[in-house]
């Protein structure tokens, strides 16, 4: 794999969120990991001190948008058919292992996808659980490469029912790369689920709002996350407008933003004194 390729170092946070997941009960106990719970207690302080002076952080940020993205794709399923599920960058997301117990019976399949590495961690973690089965899978994906069997068009066309309706899902993996990187992906993502009776890609992302009284310890995360994770870390956008036109640039017929707050009383996500940072975004070709 060539250097500029390879983003593995982003797997380092799959075991931050996968441990928040579980200690508020939205994950399976077999998805635990030692790494995640060292790096949970490690980052009570600077949480602590971001909800006392802010009036949020990162973890209700991390619970919002996981809540978010799980009642929109549970809406696919139940009010749209959707019964074809790809979950890119999965790490430890319980997401894939809890759909599939509620909603095999509908005839889900749904594909895990990540980098080599972690690919094969999940794969034995839920082997060993007994939980993987052939509608079930993880498989190994870059979304950064072309023309190689694991990348985004390979794995499409490989793996892919081009006859059901399906969803894409990222999670925590936008502001990882530069507006170019990820906005490439986006345009290579819409045009390949246009071969899909329908096509819905569902992602959270953390935008560049300058008036937002979190942003400058955003900045000052992103920088520590980036050197932690050999990554480059950025934030996009600058209005929800911006997010619009964005995603339209890359192909998207349609795009809704969805802030945190407008699920308050509807969905059981925590409530931020300030501001939500964070936005779950719904697009469809």
């Amino acid at each position: 794999m060539s250097n500029d390729t390879d983003s593995s170092g982003i797997s380092f946070t799959a075991f931050y969120t996968g441990e928040v997941w579980r200690r508020h009960g939205l994950s399976a106990p077999f998805l635990s990991s030692m790494q995640g719970r060292a790096l949970y207690l490690a980052g009570r302080p600077v949480e602590w001190a971001g909800k006392m002076l802010l009036g949020m952080n990162n973890e209700i940020m991390l619970l919002q948008r996981h809540r978010i993205l799980d009642h929109l794709l549970e809406k696919a399923i139940l009010e749209e058919g959707v019964t074809q599920v790809v979950e890119i960058a999965c790490g430890l997301s319980p997401r894939g292992t809890l759909m599939m117990q509620r909603f095999a019976g509908r005839g889900l399949g749904y594909l895990e996808a990540d980098l080599p590495g972690m690919a094969a961690r999940k794969r034995q973690l839920l082997n060993d659980a007994g939980v993987s089965s052939a509608g079930h899978r993880v498989i190994d994906i870059n979304i950064l490469e072309k023309d190689t069997t694991e990348s985004l068009e390979a794995v499409f066309a490989r793996e892919l029912d081009p006859a059901r309706k399906t969803v894409v899902i990222t999670e925590g993996l936008i502001n990882y790369f530069d507006y170019a990187t990820i906005h490439g992906f986006w345009t290579r993502l819409a045009s390949a689920l246009t071969r899909f009776p329908a096509g819905i890609y569902l992602t959270d992302l953390y935008p560049d709002f300058r008036w937002h009284p979190g942003v400058r310890v955003a900045n000052a995360f992103k920088n520590g996350l980036a050197l932690a994770t050999r990554s480059s870390v950025t934030l996009h956008f600058d209005s929800e407008q911006a997010v619009v036109n964005g995603f339209c640039e890359a192909g998207f017929s349609s795009t809704r933003v969805h802030l945190p707050e407008s699920w308050y009383g509807v969905l059981d996500i925590p409530v931020s004194s300030a501001p939500s940072l964070v936005r779950v975004i719904e697009n469809r070709v």
